[in-house]
């Protein structure tokens, strides 16, 4: 774990072609010094030194070739991202082409480098044994041993680097690269899945030692006396078990942090979403099944906050309750009778006001009076239908059941009484004329619900009960009065009102008269 920590204070500050070079060929020192040790212990010192004395020279060639070569490779590979880097430090814009290869040489460069050592190894794998046998007199089998033993050690210091490089490029490059993540998305990249790094702890801890230690018990069978063979056997065996060990530990503890960590920060985005926030965001440095699952909470809460988005947006073109109706029903066929409240306000004189004035200022007479009404209508709990020309359609009672429907829409028409003496009052410190309008309120049962067509619809209440209010608003230009409700409502009301005596008035499309009310107080 103290190597994760170390990554993560240290490798943002190191240039990262600094950084896959110390990484790179501190893998292969290891490991060569590793296989030294087991090499030293499995063989008696007389064989020992025959073999170190015939490789010596050898060794010193292959690194004085191959360490450049290495080194003149990593950095070139490692160039596209130096230079994202140090634009984006330096706040500079990056060219989309520059950007892509970047990324996809962030991504890919722990396989290159993995491809690199174990192309580095296995050549020298073959070519010592081969060049021993024709200097000793070893023979074929223990030829082979030597062959796959190396190559064995080549595989395993291979997937220290691959493993290594993975992690830093994680740390210190990807989220630069990949701020909005989508790591998976990169073309033409390497993918290391769960699996494959399951595979490789396979093979770490336990495949590679318990095949190595097969291929010393073979190698030396060849040595008749067990007191040679046995000790040396078990320092090998001991010092492999060692190092497997630890290896293994180090490959559980960083693979089981890179499952846990995105798994938990995940988890808690997942949490913050829930709750309503989405802009919580999930950091992705991976490409594999955790970083493609990281993205899919990005998206959903992008998605979700876009949802809602268009939601505050819809709701300034009805209220949050219809809203909710809306978005909650599967079918918009049907719809149900509720008892209900309905008020419209009206504007008067606005046609020859639109006459004097210009649009601008009509516009904004208007919306300065819509803002006040509508501000009424919510403040009692009614919910503003719709606007039609200079018109107010409001209803108590849906889509939300309401029993005291009646008592609120008569306490949000006197609110709109006193809203618009103030907003008057504001007029006329501006030199402007002031408002009047006339407000009708009928109780009665109504059919709600979604109407329209597939190209627009809207929550609306049709029947007698909306035409009814709508006649009794009409009214209160010729009877000069600016509430009147209907009995049906004064019937509902719960609380106490300063009503004027009732009088009969007919109304277009009704046979009969209506009994209504003058609303006081």
């Amino acid at each position: 774990m103290y190597e994760v920590l170390l990554m993560n204070r240290f490798l943002p500050a190191i240039p990262f072609s600094w950084t896959v070079l110390v990484i790179n060929i501190g893998s292969n020192l290891a490991g060569f010094f590793l296989v030294q040790v087991l090499l030293g212990s499995a063989y008696p010192q007389e064989e020992w030194h025959r073999m170190a004395a015939l490789d010596r020279g050898a060794n010193l060639a292959l690194l004085a070739v191959l360490v450049p070569a290495a080194v003149a490779v990593l950095l070139v590979l490692a160039a596209p991202v130096n230079s994202a880097l140090k634009a984006l430090k330096q706040g500079r814009e990056l060219p989309e082409t520059a950007l892509e290869n970047a990324r996809r040489r962030a991504v890919n460069i722990p396989f290159y480098a993995a491809f690199m050592n174990l192309a580095a190894w296995i050549v020298p794998s073959v070519a010592f044994p081969v060049f021993f046998k024709l200097r000793s007199p070893d023979s074929a089998f223990n030829l082979g041993v030597a062959i796959v033993y190396n190559f064995s050690n080549a595989v395993m210091i291979t997937l220290l680097a691959l493993v290594l490089l993975e992690q830093a490029c994680r740390i210190a490059v990807i989220p630069k690269l990949f701020p909005e993540g989508k790591v998976k998305d990169q073309r033409k990249t390497f993918k290391l899945t769960i699996r494959h790094k399951l595979l490789i702890m396979y093979f770490a801890i336990c495949f590679i030692p318990m095949f190595q230690t097969a291929l010393m018990i073979n190698a030396n069978a060849r040595y008749a006396d067990p007191n040679v063979v046995l000790p040396h056997l078990g320092v090998f065996s001991v010092i492999l078990f060692a190092f497997a060990a630890l290896y293994g530990l180090w490959l559980v503890l960083l693979f089981s942090r890179n499952i846990s960590a995105p798994a938990w920060e995940i988890m808690k985005a997942a949490e913050t979403i829930s709750a309503g926030d989405y802009d919580a965001r999930v950091q992705v440095m991976s490409n594999d099944e955790i970083g493609h699952m990281g993205d899919r909470v990005n998206e959903m809460a992008r998605e979700l906050k876009e949802r809602e988005r268009i939601r505050e947006v819809f709701n300034l073109f009805t209220s949050p309750e219809i809203s909710r109706e809306v978005l909650s029903r599967k079918s918009f066929a049907g719809g149900e009778i509720r008892q209900v409240t309905l008020l419209f306000s009206d504007l008067r004189d606005f046609t020859t006001m639109a006459e004097r004035f210009s649009p601008e200022q009509v516009l904004d007479s208007i919306n300065n009076y819509f803002e006040e009404m509508s501000a009424a209508v919510v403040q009692h709990g009614g919910i503003v239908l719709q606007y039609v020309g200079d018109e107010v359609e409001a209803v108590f009672g849906a889509p939300l059941d309401d029993p005291a429907h009646a008592d609120k829409a008569v306490a949000a028409a006197l609110e709109m009484r006193a809203r618009l003496a103030a907003l008057n009052q504001r007029r006329l410190e501006q030199g402007q004329d002031p408002l009047h309008h006339g407000i009708g309120i009928h109780t009665g049962p109504a059919l709600a619900g979604i109407v329209g067509s597939r190209y627009k619809i809207s929550y609306a209440l049709v029947g007698d009960t909306v035409n009814l209010a709508s006649r009794i608003q009409g009214l209160t230009k010729e009877l000069d009065a600016d509430i009147l409700i209907s009995k049906d409502t004064r019937d509902s009301l719960t609380l106490s009102r300063t009503l004027s005596a009732p009088f009969n008035a007919q109304v277009k499309g009704k046979k009969k008269s209506v009994q209504i009310f003058r609303l006081i107080d």
